[in-house]
């Protein structure tokens, strides 16, 4: 009768451990589906002041303002652009991640916030299925080295369009020319809102500097100014002589005089305003004269040190990947200035346009992206991102061809440099620094909870958090070794009372706890022999209240933790078999405060989230010889262990 009682009581033990991870969900209750969200889803006049010049075509009568291009084969209409093809329709009918780049609505606030499946580079994030489907696509193949020399497929793939963004073209419309640069800004983002302003009379007559002003001033809600027009840059007109006219000692006032003069104090004074007020960014096509400077109006930023970070001087490169043999280099104005393909746009207006006029559409395209992907940056982080992201040519680093290198669109929409996590308390910790327990591990990957983290540039990208977990491993055989000394027990009989330690919510960085790994516990004991055969058995049921390291951590805090323990074993002479389930949660929640998103005014959205922490028991397997045991433990978490181990008593 007491061997059947002893048996019973363990086995109950056990069945109580084993069945506690797989409880079932209390969804009725209204706090529970609060807690645990994963558990519970279902399923006007123009001025002639200056005249226009074609930058490599027929002279017009004027004095130096060119329209940046190069022109052949032009066998398309006058009329408004016609037929665009949505690239954004192409990448959403191949089967795109629909967490990509969605744009939600959490806690009233609209967030845009990147999602990753993992911190990943060279587009690794995207199913090579995909990107194959973009570039089958006619459209892509019109242009294919275009789009390949500025992995724009990446970034289409990644669902971004330029929503929300708006470009304002400043240039000819009655050459084909404007309507070509409208085109090839639409093919890069084809969700922004483009604004034509025609800045010629019928007379092909160039717009006065004022007039072009008076755009500008008008515009409040531009986001992008693309200019594909330059004054013709010769050895004594170009952006170097703009600032220093062969005087390296120069003032800014000289310099800054030399620019109105060469254009108007109104014209300057207005782009300042659009930058420094309306955060706008001004793109510039550098000019086609085949010279080592770009042309002269490049040279704002250096004359107008505030226009820094609101614009960005393109050069062209050609199909080979080599400086156009047209295109201005970048020159003085290297530290704002990039590379972007110029030759032989394919569009409907044009067969083969040429010129860095089709260059600085694709860069204004680009900023469209960005600011739809990352609505809170601001025009200084959207102009260094894509310096900083923009693929090296030429020497190494920033240099007078090629600036900071090739527009690099998938660099661009992918996180730069480590990953953190800006806690709720504005503390920020690394993300790739999470060790915890196989419990916790266990917890966030059957949730599969979603955490935001920043980027260099402060860009919000989700990630899986499972994915960025190491399991510390259970080590059983220091456990084993310990554990008599980690007891403090008391007998009445055959029950016993008092404590143990336990590493069950040992954690660190990100998850790092107060854990308490002391627990109370109150439990069963007994043996008996049968001949010579000793039979003994324990089963225990603990309790810990564990505590959040909430400075540094986004652990916000645990419910009480149930454990329970349960071990029988057979001893006959010097040979004992013993099979034991240590330690498991059996009930009990970790809450936890993570950051989801980044909503469009840059502030952080977080959630509040409760993640169970029962889980399946380990099991271990023991055989011991005298003062020598080998144990082999499966464990469901991580991976399984097997040690052997000597434990005696010396004395002296």
């Amino acid at each position: 009768m007491n061997l059947t009682k002893s048996i019973f009581s363990v086995f109950l033990t056990v069945a109580f451990a084993t069945t506690g991870a797989f409880a079932g969900y209390n969804c009725d209750n209204i706090e529970y589906r609060y807690t645990h969200p994963t558990k519970c889803n279902s399923q006007s006049t123009i001025g002639n002041r200056t005249l226009l010049t074609l930058a490599g075509g027929a002279a017009l009568v004027g004095v130096g303002v060119a329209l940046a291009s190069q022109t052949s084969g032009d066998h398309g209409s006058s009329s408004a652009i016609t037929n665009q093809n949505s690239f954004q329709r192409i990448a959403l009918s191949s089967n795109i991640d629909a967490n990509y780049a969605q744009s939600d609505i959490v806690n009233n606030r609209r967030i845009a916030t990147v999602s990753y499946q993992s911190q990943t580079t060279n587009g690794s994030d995207i199913a090579d299925s995909t990107i194959n489907a973009i570039k089958n696509t006619a459209e892509y193949n019109r242009n294919h080295k275009q789009y390949d020399a500025i992995n724009f497929a990446y970034a289409n793939a990644r669902g971004f369009s330029g929503k929300n963004t708006n470009i304002v073209i400043l240039d000819d419309f009655h050459a084909n020319h404007g309507d070509t640069v409208h085109e090839i800004a639409q093919n890069i983002a084809n969700g922004a809102n483009i604004t034509d302003t025609g800045l010629t009379t019928s007379e092909n007559k160039f717009a006065s500097f004022d007039y072009i002003a008076n755009v500008v001033a008008t515009n409040t809600s531009a986001n992008v100014y693309n200019a594909s027009w330059q004054m013709v840059s010769t050895p004594d007109n170009n952006a170097a002589t703009a600032i220093y006219n062969g005087n390296s000692a120069k003032t800014y006032a000289d310099a800054q005089s030399y620019m109105y003069n060469l254009t108007s104090e109104n014209f300057v004074n207005q782009i300042r305003n659009s930058a420094i007020d309306n955060d706008a960014i001004f793109v510039w096509a550098a000019g086609n004269d085949s010279q080592n400077e770009s042309g002269a109006l490049s040279a704002m930023p250096l004359a107008f040190p505030e226009l820094n970070g609101h614009f960005v001087n393109v050069v062209a490169i050609d199909n080979y990947g080599q400086i156009a043999w047209f295109s201005n280099q970048c020159g003085v104005t290297q530290n704002y200035c990039i590379a972007a393909p110029g030759s032989g746009w394919n569009t409907d207006v044009k067969d083969f346009a040429s010129g860095t006029s089709f260059a600085a559409p694709v860069v204004s395209g680009a900023i469209a992206i960005i600011r739809e992907a990352f609505p809170y940056m601001s025009a200084n982080e959207i102009t260094q991102l894509l310096f900083t992201t923009a693929t090296d040519l030429g020497e190494s680093g920033v240099d007078s061809v090629y600036g900071w290198g090739l527009l690099n669109m998938d660099r661009a929409t992918q996180p730069v440099g480590n990953p953190r996590i800006v806690l709720s308390n504005d503390n920020i910790v690394p993300l790739n620094n999470i060790n915890v327990s196989g419990p916790i591990a266990g917890a966030i990957k059957n949730s599969n909870v979603k955490i935001a983290f920043v980027d260099d540039f402060g860009r919000a990208f989700k990630t899986n958090l499972s994915d960025n977990i190491n399991v510390i491993p259970r080590g059983r055989g220091f456990d084993k070794l310990r554990e008599n000394d980690n007891d403090s027990v008391v007998l009445f009989d055959t029950f016993e009372f008092g404590f143990h330690g336990n590493n069950l919510l040992e954690s660190y960085g990100l998850m790092s706890s107060k854990s308490n790994k002391l627990t109370n516990f109150i439990g069963y004991k007994n043996e008996f022999n049968i001949d010579n055969v000793r039979f003994y058995q324990n089963a225990r049921f603990g309790i810990t209240n564990p505590s959040a390291d909430t400075d540094n951590s986004i652990i916000s805090g645990f419910s009480n933790i149930y454990t329970a323990s349960a071990k029988i074993g057979t001893q006959y002479n010097d040979w004992t078999l013993e099979i034991a389930i240590p330690d498991v949660i059996i009930s009990g929640d970790m809450y936890m405060n993570i950051p989801v998103a980044r909503a469009n005014n840059g502030q952080m959205v977080y959630s509040n989230i409760g993640l169970d922490l029962s889980t399946r028991p380990s099991v271990e397997y023991t055989m011991k010889y005298k003062h020598l045991s080998a144990t082999y433990v499966v464990n469901p978490s991580y991976e399984n262990e097997f040690f052997i181990m000597a434990k005696t008593t010396l004395a002296f």
